[in-house]
């Protein structure tokens, strides 16, 4: 990726798509197509998070970006589960802290379950006679960890996750970064209001780096410059930084070492940046984007990871405050456009359209996949 990245620099060019693109307003602000858009997200396997952040037996996360709440733990014998957090006696929240405890107790009349959802404990026992207790267990979702990733379907009724057959050829570029082995540092969430497109577009191109960021990110990261490898629906895009303006009349013998290996763009909502923060040390920023509950709303996750190989001398706080800048940056000035743009878009003439230059590659792409995602699963246009 940086030899790539290098050669762009020494040639003055980046990726390109063959021709313009345009995006209806409707896409961004139409009731109904978010409500499929919703539909499609419990539909699809999702990555949820990394091992680690559930990493001993009663260990949980909570998970509700998909519309359903969910828990996803780890049980006894080190097995991967998720599970509605929904008690089945009268719909209660059953989890409301991420603890490691090996039971799990409705705080509303006490129903207990186990880690693998079994109902173990009921108090009042004779007052529900008849009941097969059996049936009145956790409702249990697919969800599969596989090479340090834990991905879940929000769908009780969806077939099992074959990660591997989902990611593709996708599935060895990721697989090489060690992901089980990266350990939690930092996690947040942004609630921001604007579609979830207009949020994830600014995730996908450089193009905006030298006016919005220009005291943030332009110091460091050339603007307007990107190398794009597809793999099917996912992708892999670069960089560069302004300092490898150097590197490109120097032999690639001579080029020093450097942690850095781009953006992985997990379909349909995740970016993953691995480079190297200022301690020198490699990080791994998750970035897991959701339509919320109307179409002007998007939930992020973020998420910074200290990866395994990381064993410098550097303190875990360097990595929790590179998290804070880079979310810092996200909400103020990222998001803060695309509030901008989706306001004007509830508002824009009708056949108003958005505009994606060659420049935009990336966005490019992801919206023609997105759409041909929507047809598969029969939730696209009527």
């Amino acid at each position: 990726m940086r030899r790539a990245l290098v050669e762009r620099l020494r040639d003055g060019r980046t990726d390109l798509a063959e021709t313009v693109m345009e995006i209806d307003a409707h896409a961004y602000v139409d009731p109904e197509r978010h409500a499929r858009e919703r539909e499609a997200f419990r539909k699809l396997p999702i990555m949820a998070c990394l091992s680690l952040d559930v990493a001993e037996p009663g260990d949980k996360l909570l998970f509700d970006a998909l519309g359903p709440e969910i828990v996803i733990l780890r049980d006894g014998e080190g097995q991967v589960r998720a599970f509605l957090n929904m008690c089945p006696h009268r719909a209660a929240r059953l989890v409301t802290e991420c603890d490691s405890r090996k039971r799990m107790t409705c705080r509303f009349h006490g129903w207990t379950f186990d880690l693998k959802g079994k109902l173990i404990g009921l108090p009042g026992a004779e007052g529900f006679a008849g009941m097969e207790r059996a049936a009145r267990g956790l409702v249990e979702l697919p969800v599969t960890e596989w090479a340090g990733m834990v991905f879940v379907r929000a769908d009780p009724e969806g077939g099992p996750i074959d990660v591997a057959q989902w990611l593709g050829p996708f599935a060895a570029e990721l697989e090489h970064l060690e992901l089980g082995r990266a350990r939690p540092m930092r996690r947040s969430r942004l609630e921001t209001r604007t579609n979830w497109k207009c949020a994830w577009d600014t995730y996908c191109e450089s193009y905006h780096f030298a006016t919005l960021h220009a005291t943030t990110v332009a110091p460091r990261l050339v603007s307007n410059v990107m190398a794009l490898t597809p793999f099917d629906r996912n992708a892999r895009m670069g960089f560069p930084r302004k300092d490898w303006y150097a590197l490109a009349d120097a032999p690639e013998t001579e080029w020093p070492d450097e942690n850095f290996g781009g953006n992985y763009f997990i379909f349909p909502n995740i970016n993953l940046n691995v480079s190297s923060g200022p301690n020198g040390e490699m990080f791994y920023g998750f970035y897991h984007l959701y339509p919320g509950e109307t179409p002007g709303s998007t939930v992020t996750r973020m998420a910074t990871y200290r990866p395994g190989h990381a064993d410098g001398p550097q303190p875990d706080e360097d990595w929790q405050v590179l998290h804070g800048f880079i979310e810092d940056v996200v909400r103020t000035e990222d998001y803060s456009v695309s509030e901008e743009a989706y306001r004007n878009l509830s508002n824009a003439p009708e056949g108003f359209s958005a505009v994606f230059g060659a420049n935009e590659i990336l966005v490019q792409k992801w919206h023609r996949d997105w759409a041909d995602q929507l047809e598969e699963l029969g939730l696209g246009e009527a």
